[in-house]
């Protein structure tokens, strides 16, 4: 086994614990990933002090989830959740349990966890506490619940699509009773908010395998309980190929016409921007815009992205990937990357030509713009404005 030097700073928080007469133990998907011989992200660590107890203990502490016994002690600057050993009550709303109650039982604390990989504790000392058989689920690749699976599903029905996200980020199979589990209880997602459902999607579209996590999403019928999803046809999600969540929602829009984009998601406004330019390109190419204004318009991210879309989605690619290309290439090569950079402003022109502004200002900067990209006019301060009184005046 590897990662043990991520564990490193953690390791003051067990020492600080245990020497405080308390029990702790790392847990979750750190001690998975340090099973699989991932490289280890975030590390959580359970144990039976309360959390006033583990408050008092340390320096820097924030509390994020009091009551529901989760303090952050910061340590060097990293954050860890150090929760109290607790067991949950009954989730009236499919996603939070109504109440917690703390124990003093580490088995217990893990039997409330959703998957048997995620059940593992492990010590200080890099020994395993496996009462769920977590380890046989990793060997064998296979997601399996904690107990019943209709009761964890029940419980919190983000579940079932975490379980999705595992199949795509890890290349795991669902077990058969899971997934017999989440096609009886599919509907109790649309309990889940958004902002959680989005947090799972955008990581199960970033996952190495994510075709048998969509063609699940779409057996179960799960994306008919998923804002967005629930609008697009179900054999265009079959279809599309694709790699992140963005990309699914422009194909899908690029699909089908009649389906508008009115960010039920909830996306951020980098991401809502981010989709809404690529539309624009897609119409762009579509309606033959010349490759050196495609180029100028659009940054060389969004052309690869666009490329990539074309390649791997043969029905939207309209004899398109040319020009796309040739768009890319120009990109480096042309004479303004932006208006920032021609040699005259509005000051110039209304200096030059004694006018005030007006919409006539913007008119002539566009056409100075097209005349430079076109080289038929030099980005220079006094051949611009001969070109003004001698062609455009």
């Amino acid at each position: 086994m590897t990662n043990k030097n991520a564990f490193k700073e953690g390791q003051f928080i067990l020492d600080t614990l245990e020497s405080n007469g308390f029990e702790a133990y790392y847990v979750g998907g750190s001690v998975r990933d340090y099973c699989m011989g991932k490289s280890v992200g975030d590390i959580d660590i359970t144990t039976n002090a309360l959390p006033k107890q583990i408050e008092a203990l340390f320096k820097h502490t924030i509390d994020v989830g009091i009551e529901h016994g989760t303090i952050v002690v910061v340590i060097n600057k990293t954050p860890y959740e150090v929760t109290t050993y607790r067991t949950e009550t009954t989730y009236s709303d499919f996603r939070r349990p109504d109440s917690v109650e703390f124990t003093t039982s580490l088995k217990e604390d893990l039997a409330r966890r959703d998957f048997t990989m995620n059940a593992i504790a492990m010590d200080k000392h890099f020994k395993l506490y496996d009462p769920y058989d977590g380890q046989s689920a990793i060997e064998d690749k296979e997601i399996i619940t904690v107990g019943n699976p209709d009761e964890r599903f029940n419980e919190d029905a983000l579940r079932m699509l975490r379980a999705l996200r595992f199949m795509s980020q890890l290349q795991f199979d669902l077990n058969e009773d899971s997934y017999n589990a989440i096609k009886k209880l599919v509907s109790n997602v649309q309990h889940i908010s958004v902002e959680r459902i989005v947090q799972e999607l955008k990581k199960l579209y970033k996952g190495i395998n994510i075709e048998p996590s969509k063609r699940l999403l779409i057996e179960s019928d799960m994306y008919k309980y998923i804002p967005f999803f629930n609008r697009v046809g179900k054999d265009d999600l079959k279809k599309s190929v694709v790699h992140t969540l963005n990309n699914e929602i422009i194909i899908q829009l690029l699909f089908n016409d009649s389906v508008s984009f009115k960010n039920e998601l909830k996306l951020s406004n980098e991401d809502k921007k981010y989709i809404n330019t690529s539309i624009q390109l897609y119409d762009d190419l579509k309606n033959k815009l010349e490759t050196v204004i495609v180029a100028y318009k659009y940054d060389t991210m969004l052309l690869k992205n666009m490329l990539k879309i074309l390649s791997d989605n043969s029905a939207l690619n309209i004899n398109m990937e040319d020009d796309l290309l040739e768009a890319i290439q120009k990109k480096e090569s042309l004479t303004i990357q932006s208006k920032k950079d021609l040699a005259v402003n509005g000051n110039d022109l209304m200096n030059s030509l004694n006018k005030r502004g007006g919409p006539w200002l913007k008119e002539l900067l566009d056409e100075i713009e097209r005349q430079i990209l076109f080289e038929t006019l030099p980005n220079d301060f006094d051949a611009i404005i001969e070109w003004v009184h001698n062609e455009y005046h």
